[in-house]
């Protein structure tokens, strides 16, 4: 590109106090692999040098220009950006995000083969602590996007695209007579929403060329502050834009869109008081408009949020006596809609003010716990168990989804890692393997119940049936107890939602596994279910033998002798111990049943 002519393309830089990220911004544009392109970096009134450090960062390149105005925010940044561009094509790449190398090439590539005004390409999410992950930026993807050009037509399908302004590029005469709406955050909808209109048919490519920053401070889509009401009047404008957009399915899309985005607005959201006038906001906004809240179509939505927008509480966090560790993974949920009750003989510290929390004496039996409890759904977390920060929402998500009374997943330990939830997965009917990720519905018959670990956190189970366990179990009390409320749930639920994604943390071997004498006590006590197969006594036995700590040499020797002395070894039971038990103590149990 030369000094006079027009350049190819127009790349347009928002910067407002991104000191620290914008020179891997400008460097990202100086590696690219299509070089006949114009930047214009709009230093938005920025209070920490950005602009400088831009300008340092390019060092006099001509293809680079610097304005520098008052605060107008994002908006009007990108505004005035669009007055000054004189490519054919148009880009935006936001202060703390970075190109790949070959992105405007392979957008301006796609546009040109597909014949279309605008392309669009999947994006890298960075976070904080460097990890990474690639985002189609499609919504409800079920495998790699592969379309090499999206239609436009219908409402359903523009409410998947990621609205961003920074994952695309653009014929600049689009913008002819549009501009980003000022005074507003989450301006990207309408102007999205009217390039669609406009433009229905948008190449796509599918590699991560789109570097985007996640949970930086200062960054809109994650801020608790009361600019989230800002949200419903965008959704207000919105409604009327997409009614008269000419799309198929105007009204379904619009409902997908903003249950999506309502959901992405309350993942922000922990100021209780703040929180409460959004959902009533929300629920006004609905009922006027005669919008439902519409999560089937995403696996991603919190279908606990719609549950909490009808009045209910979806989810009863309960935490068992010495479970004062699980409190930060609790309170850190990014479904907060829950209430949180204790059975102990104390609370935990570190209770925020204004959240309520129900206290219980310990112990309890289930009944009396579920009669105690309004959620339709019931976590209960043991000592020395936590929470992963989506497991609430995931396990919540796929219970409603499933139709089942139990939905669980799988979990990671502290050091042995991750844990499918299952001590021998050989026992499931279904193909584990075979499922969505986001997980499906699996038959629970006693034999497999009989294989579940014993972990409380990667479960939930509806209140219902919590109620109709054995009601004279009580909690909290030590792994047996654990191991009855696994297997008592499987037993009365016969089916439940399975994720192989972990939803909980736990030790690499639970707390306070009791001695062979007290564990044999323990096990004796459960009570006899016909459907079990013979033998089970002896399976769970054994099991807490294996998972208690130490390496005693006479440990197995004395189990082995408690169990035939109980009678829960026979030549006739027709259930194996975990395939975790150690080698010789299978070869010794064939060897007794072949001699029996």
């Amino acid at each position: 590109m030369n000094g006079t002519a027009s350049p190819l393309i127009s790349v347009i830089v928002p910067v407002f106090d991104v000191a620290e990220q914008i020179g891997a911004a400008m460097a990202s544009l100086l590696g690219q692999t299509l070089t006949d392109f114009e930047v214009i970096v709009i230093d938005d009134g920025s209070t920490d040098g950005s602009g400088a450090v831009a300008e340092t960062a390019v060092a006099g390149d001509a293809r680079f220009r610097f304005i520098r105005q008052a605060n107008r925010g994002l908006s009007g940044a990108r505004n005035a950006g669009l007055a000054l561009a004189r490519g054919a094509f148009v880009a935006f790449l936001d202060g703390d995000d970075a190109f790949e190398p070959r992105f405007l090439a392979d957008l301006h590539a796609a546009i040109e083969r597909e014949g279309t005004d605008w392309a669009a390409c999947a994006v890298l999410l960075t976070y904080p602590d460097e990890s990474a992950r690639m985002h189609p930026a499609i919504h409800a993807s079920t495998g790699p996007e592969t379309a090499r050009t999206i239609a436009l037509t219908d409402a359903r399908e523009v409410a998947r695209q990621f609205p961003s302004a920074w994952n695309k590029l653009y014929r600049r005469a689009l913008f002819d007579g549009l501009a980003y709406p000022e005074g507003s955050w989450f301006e990207d909808h309408e102007v999205f929403w009217a390039l669609a209109a406009r433009a229905p048919a948008l190449a796509y490519v599918p590699e991560p060329l789109y570097r985007h920053r996640r949970e930086r401070m200062g960054q809109i889509t994650g801020a608790d502050s009361d600019r989230v009401f800002e949200q419903l009047r965008v959704l207000d404008r919105l409604y009327p834009l997409i009614m008269a957009s000419g799309m198929s399915n105007p009204h379904e899309g619009y409902a997908r869109l903003a249950t999506r985005l309502v959901h992405e607005r309350a993942l922000a959201l922990r100021d209780r008081r703040r929180r409460a006038q959004f959902l009533t906001g929300v629920v006004a906004l609905f009922e006027r408009l005669g919008v439902l809240w519409s999560p089937d179509w995403d696996p991603e939505i919190s279908r606990g949020l719609g549950l909490a927008l009808a009045g209910e509480i979806p989810l009863s966090v309960v935490l068992l006596g010495d479970a004062q560790a699980a409190l930060p993974g609790v309170l850190a949920q990014t479904m907060a809609d829950f209430e949180l009750v204790v059975v102990g003989r104390t609370l935990p510290a570190g209770l925020p003010p204004d959240l309520p929390v129900q206290h219980l004496e310990a112990p309890v039996t289930l009944a009396a716990l579920a009669e105690a409890l309004q959620g339709r759904w019931v976590l209960l977390l043991g000592a020395g168990e936590t929470l992963l920060p989506d497991g609430a929402m995931r396990l919540v998500n796929l219970g409603e989804a499933s139709k089942a009374r139990l939905a669980m997943g799988g979990f990671e330990r502290a050091t042995l890692g991750y844990h499918d939830g299952w001590t021998d997965n050989t026992r499931v009917a279904t193909d584990l393997d075979a499922l969505p990720v986001h997980g499906g519905l699996i038959p629970l018959g006693a034999r497999p119940a009989l294989f579940l670990y014993p972990l409380l956190a990667n479960r939930v189970i509806r209140r219902d049936l919590l109620a109709g366990m054995q009601p004279d179990l009580r909690v909290p009390a030590g792994i047996a107890a654990v191991q009855a409320v696994v297997l008592s749930s499987a037993l009365v639920a016969h089916k439940a939602g399975y994720t192989r994604l972990a939803v909980a943390g736990a030790p690499d071997r639970p707390v306070a596994v009791p001695g062979l004498l007290r564990a044999r006590r323990q096990i004796a006590a459960f009570p006899g279910e016909p459907a079990l197969p013979r033998g089970w006594r002896g399976v769970l036995f054994l099991r807490l033998v294996r998972l208690r700590r130490g390496r005693g040499v006479l440990r197995w020797p004395l189990a082995l002798a408690l169990a035939l002395f109980a009678r829960w070894l026979s030549a006739e039971q027709d259930v194996r111990a975990d395939p975790e038990t150690p080698r010789w103590v299978h070869a010794a149990l064939r060897l007794f049943r072949r001699a029996r």
